[in-house]
């Protein structure tokens, strides 16, 4: 499978299928970075590529490479920056590990663990959406995820199918912290939005405001998630996270108290 812990390109669709496995390198990509071989590109964004690395005891890394025109941006190295502090402060059952993070020569760069998946996108469109127990035990898992990064005041911000990953023995990883913060409120509301709209999206395999731009910003505005694909004893509390002109909704704890109740899914 491939290792989600890259990016799609900005130009990507939203639909377009990740490639599997890492691709070749581009003849402008650096070969060796941070004591890591670079073997090929997991994934790219805006502000770095990332590569699957190994170094010369045989171990493998994502390691995470900041686009050379941005190395002079004061604000992609912050943003780089936050995202270093963010994944030294989360518990390494909740992320990706780091190994290590710096400049090696013109290149900032992180290294961290090398999960290989699958994640959820990938998980629902080979074998379909979850339902009954695998789907409490999915909304359970990144529900307790949620709960507990926003414990320690860290607010991921993009929270999306692609960004949760399957590790060791079957437990959850979110994954790509490049826009997370300590401390901000502002990214909770966001982080609870994405987390209701992942929980649709394993049971549904859909979104929760879907169709035409000019059908989704409508659908948005007015707040009318379609959540009907979920177990009832749900809808109303992720409902309430999906509607974006509520001024308040549950919390992370509340969503976990939800969809950990046993009882009727009818």
């Amino acid at each position: 499978m491939v290792n989600s812990q890259g990016s799609e390109e900005p130009t990507e669709p939203q639909n377009t299928p990740t490639p599997v496995g890492p691709v070749p390198l581009k003849t402008t990509d650096p070969t060796s970075v941070g004591g890591f071989e670079l073997l090929g590109r997991i994934g790219a964004g805006r502000q770095a590529v990332v590569y699957l690395g190994r170094n010369n005891r045989g171990e493998s890394a994502a390691v995470k490479v900041l686009r050379a025109e941005r190395r002079h941006d004061r604000r992609s190295l912050e943003a780089f920056e936050r995202e270093v502090e963010t994944l030294r402060l989360a518990p390494d059952s909740l992320s990706p590990r780091l190994y290590s993070a710096g400049w090696d020569g013109e290149h900032r760069y992180t290294s961290s663990e090398y999960l290989t998946g699958p994640s959820l996108e990938e998980l629902i469109r080979a074998d379909g959406p979850l339902n009954g127990a695998d789907l409490r035990q999915f909304a359970v898992s990144i529900s307790q995820l949620v709960v507990e990064l926003h414990r320690l005041r860290i607010h991921h911000g993009d929270i999306k199918p692609r960004h949760v990953l399957t590790g060791p023995g079957g437990r959850l990883f979110l994954i790509d912290f490049g826009v997370a913060a300590i401390g901000d409120g502002s990214l909770r509301r966001r982080d609870l939005f994405s987390l209701a709209s992942v929980i649709l999206y394993a049971a549904g395999g859909r979104f929760p405001y879907e169709g035409t731009p000019l059908e989704i910003s409508t659908r948005t505005m007015g707040g009318r998630p379609e959540v009907g694909v979920l177990p009832k004893p749900w809808r109303d509390t992720l409902r309430k996270c999906l509607e974006p002109n509520r001024r308040f909704c549950p919390s992370a704890a509340g969503v976990l108290r939800t969809v950990g109740r046993y009882g009727s899914w009818a």
